[in-house]
């Protein structure tokens, strides 16, 4: 497939320089030839989490680290926000870690608000909060500047973040805000393969875990932490990945850093907006404000069929995704994050915008 054609919510399509840099030889991970690729990459880690604490990498999916933070950071009850088909997975993880969950449904497409989490935090006691930062099933993008200092208003309250498809498309801040675990996937707006997850946690959470039973042992916070803070890998990783990321951090700083990285996804995000706009037929799922700089999901409003439209697309070599559950609707989901240039979306919207309308009426 011809690089910058991938709109997928993730995976992300993998520049060239990346896929590259994978066909490295590998060699023994415990021996100093592996310290370079973790030592180098952790300065750029921290300041896309927006922390000072060690960010450590795993070989695994997103979920990993998601049950890393329910093991290590809820004690008996957690209250996840369900704003979408993640939010709905974080709180199933939670449940399936025999953890007792209060679930807070959301209209999907938007998001909790600071007075309703008070009001909620107000009710029974709980350990812990977790949400997914960027809901790439609707396109929103839960606002953490207001909701964090809520939690953290109560301090035994840890807050548990998703932000598997925002970090590295927007600021986390983890440090400020006073954010207990956060969790990234390197298929997302890392514009890495899958395959490798990154998390970070508090002092607060660090302590708690030690503290706890049953945290297991892979996914063990404080040795993690130990691990990243010392450079060092007890499992073996993967090692092509790191290669990948090891590039992928040059290439960023080569390009203006997070900075400049930020502010693409969210140019990418508005003229995606501004687009759906214009279109008959057409709505945006999130409201402005709370829209995420990495998906952008419409609704089809005008009878058009969305598996004709992305089927329609994938001919002529798109890729886009689509409602992730069927009880969602007749959605289009656009995942315009990772190495995606403003010239790449500007040919996905050529292809697309015909098809809205020779797609509609009767053709479901």
């Amino acid at each position: 497939m011809t690089f910058g054609r991938n709109f997928l919510p993730g995976p992300t399509g993998v520049h060239p320089d990346l896929l590259a840099a994978m066909t490295a030889p590998m060699f023994a991970h415990y021996t100093p030839a592996m310290r370079p690729y973790l030592e180098d990459v952790q300065p750029a880690l921290r300041e896309m989490f927006g922390t000072e604490r060690p960010v450590f990498s795993l070989t695994c999916s997103g979920t990993g680290l998601l049950e890393s933070a329910i093991r290590n950071g809820v004690r008996e009850r957690v209250l996840v926000v369900d704003s979408g088909f993640f939010g709905a997975y974080f709180a199933t993880i939670a449940e399936r870690c025999g953890k007792e969950v209060i679930r807070i449904q959301v209209p999907l497409g938007q998001t909790l608000e600071a007075e309703q989490l008070e009001a909620l935090l107000d009710g029974p006691e709980v350990d812990a909060v977790a949400l997914v930062h960027s809901e790439s099933s609707a396109g929103s993008l839960a606002p953490l500047e207001t909701l964090a200092p809520v939690v953290r208003r109560r301090p035994d309250t840890m807050l548990l973040v998703d932000a598997i498809s925002s970090a590295a498309a927007t600021p986390i801040e983890m440090d400020r805000l006073g954010i207990d675990f956060v969790v990234a996937g390197s298929q997302k707006a890392m514009a890495l393969p899958p395959g490798l997850a990154f998390g970070a946690a508090s002092d607060r959470l660090e302590a708690r875990a030690r503290s706890l039973p049953n945290v297991g042992h892979y996914f063990s916070v404080t040795r993690w932490v130990r691990m990243a803070a010392e450079y060092d890998l007890f499992e073996t990783p993967a090692l092509s990945l790191h290669f990948a990321l090891h590039r992928q951090i040059q290439r960023i700083a080569e390009s203006g850093g997070w900075a400049a990285r930020w502010s693409r996804h969210q140019a990418l995000s508005g003229h995606f907006a501004e687009w759906a706009a214009q279109q008959p037929g057409v709505e945006m799922l999130a409201r402005p404000g709370r829209r995420s700089p990495a998906v952008s999901v419409i609704r089809l409003t005008g009878g058009q069929n969305p598996e004709l439209i992305a089927g329609q697309l994938a001919a002529q070599g798109f890729l886009v995704g689509r409602s992730i559950d069927n009880t969602h609707g007749p959605l289009l989901r656009i995942g315009h994050m990772g190495d995606i240039e403003l010239h790449h979306l500007d040919d996905l919207l050529a292809a697309l915008t015909p098809l809205l309308s020779s797609s509609s009426g009767g053709d479901h």
